[in-house]
């Protein structure tokens, strides 16, 4: 198999992953099996005959786990096999082969933070930290596999360009925010909109809200923080989600004025209007699977239209640069 092949290969299966990271968390199948890497003590959950011998033991949960756990270690291995053939590969260019390294690194850090999530019973810490791990693998894999195909790139200022990287900052910041809304179930705290019970405003102080250096040594499933906190983290989530909105419609509007940017703009202007609407309907339809899963999905892809936007994004100093090094190479 082609690296390029390789890489989209591993880009699917992070996808996948992600996806399954979501549905298990969804399911509250996170403490499936309380024991790590194993189930219960084995390579595979127990069978749904041996449930009255393992206290807590649900079968559906523990294989929801598991299945999530397989698909990560795959997705581990192929992401080394992938490092490898960058090594091996003499046309590869040294900043290519730093994000394979990259890659591999933040895949163990994956590996370790899919482990404390179970040993440390949900800390709501480690497993919005191990949400963000999981985005900006599959960012960075979507990164490296267009290193594999060519698109036609945009000549614009540094400062144009930085700006993107800015948006790409507020959407990682606004998916930690659903993390965090996830992990202290804070999913259901409004059932509302625009209000949040119909308060405009938090009804708890954001200390409480986001203690982030508080643990507590008891498992989080089902949430320990009290219904003012819990909304309190809904409204700031929605807030952050306005302020992420309107800073996207000003990027698109000033990047309207080139053409080859249009389609993706509106790609993107696409994909922001649905995550306002799966937004809103998971607060009205109390947090239904399919929506709540379609949300998290609609957020990854908004990622990675950004990220793919930045990437065509061509500063003019390097732009100049590059013209001149193709032209020597033309004329030797």
């Amino acid at each position: 198999m082609s690296l390029k092949s390789l890489t989209k290969l591993a880009f699917a299966l992070a996808f996948v992953v992600v996806t399954l990271g979501a549905l298990t968390r969804l399911l509250d199948a996170g403490l499936g099996c309380p024991d790590w890497p194993g189930c219960y003590g084995q390579l595979m959950p127990p069978a749904a005959h041996e449930e009255h011998l393992f206290d807590g033991l649900d079968t559906g949960k523990a294989w929801m786990e598991m299945i999530h756990r397989y698909a990560a270690g795959l997705l581990g291995l192929l992401i080394l096999l992938v490092m490898l053939r960058l090594e091996k590969n003499r046309e590869v260019s040294q900043p290519t082969r730093w994000l394979g390294r990259g890659l591999l690194t933040l895949v163990i850090a994956q590996a370790l933070f899919g482990m404390w999530t179970v040993t440390m019973k949900l800390q709501p810490q480690v497993v919005t930290t191990h949400l963000l791990g999981g985005m900006l693998l599959l960012a960075l894999l979507w990164r490296l596999q267009k290193q594999f195909s060519s698109a036609d790139s945009v000549n614009v200022t540094a400062p144009l360009k930085n700006s993107v990287a800015a948006v790409i900052v507020l959407t990682f910041l606004q998916i930690s925010l659903g993390g965090w809304t996830s992990s202290q179930y804070a999913g259901l705290a409004c059932t509302d909109f625009p209000t949040c019970q119909g308060q405009w405003l938090p009804q708890a102080p954001l200390s409480e809200a986001f203690n982030l250096s508080h643990f507590i040594d008891q498992s989080h499933e089902g949430g320990l923080l009290s219904a003012q906190a819990r909304q309190t983290i809904q409204l700031v989530h929605r807030y952050f989600a306005l302020l992420l909105t309107l800073s996207i419609i000003t990027l698109s509007i000033v990047l309207w004025r080139f053409a080859l940017l249009r389609k993706q703009l509106l790609l993107l202007l696409s994909l922001t209007a649905l995550q306002i609407t799966l937004g809103i309907a998971n607060a009205l339809l109390m947090l239904p699977l399919t929506l709540a899963l379609a949300h998290n999905t609609g957020a990854a892809l908004l990622t990675l239209c950004l990220v793919d936007l930045h990437q065509r994004l061509m500063p003019a100093a390097n732009r100049t640069i590059r013209s001149q090094t193709s032209v020597t190479q033309t004329t030797g």
